[in-house]
């Protein structure tokens, strides 16, 4: 008892095998073209790290600008810790110096008042007597009696 109906007698179409295939292939061209963008990407790292990239003539320059402020930079703080030292030299000197004034101020100070003691011990002292004159006849006598 085969049943032949006129269903099964149909060829059956051929369109979901070529759906079917066709999503093979897309997957399979998506899955290459993501393998080929991965190696070159890592390629060119690849590349960098064993050849450098020749250098923009601008970087060069910069580098060469760079150089010459760092030498001007360390110019500039020598010249800094120089004058740094001979402003610590005046300021000593000067130190020194008001030293000395304040020493001579002191000492002038002092004899000016020893000065004015001696006036004023002058000006206490009785009146002195006039001193008596002697004349050569006084000065023979004086010599004859000792």
């Amino acid at each position: 008892m085969t049943d032949t109906s006129p269903a099964d007698t149909r060829p059956r179409s051929a369109l979901p095998l070529l759906m079917a295939i066709l999503a093979l292939v897309v997957a399979g061209c998506a899955l290459w073209v993501s393998y080929g963008n991965a190696t070159r990407t890592s390629t060119p790292q690849e590349h960098a790290v064993v050849t450098p990239a020749p250098q923009d003539p601008a970087i060069g320059q910069i580098k060469e600008t760079l150089s010459s402020l760092q030498q001007s930079v360390n110019a500039i703080q020598s010249d800094q810790q120089k004058l740094a030292a001979q402003l610590n030299d005046v300021q000593q000197t000067a130190s020194a110096q008001q030293g000395e004034q304040k020493l001579i101020s002191e000492q002038l100070g002092a004899l000016s008042g020893r000065v004015n003691s001696l006036e004023s011990a002058k000006a206490e002292s009785p009146a002195a007597l006039p001193a008596p004159q002697t004349t050569p006849d006084t000065q023979r006598a004086r010599r004859t009696r000792r």
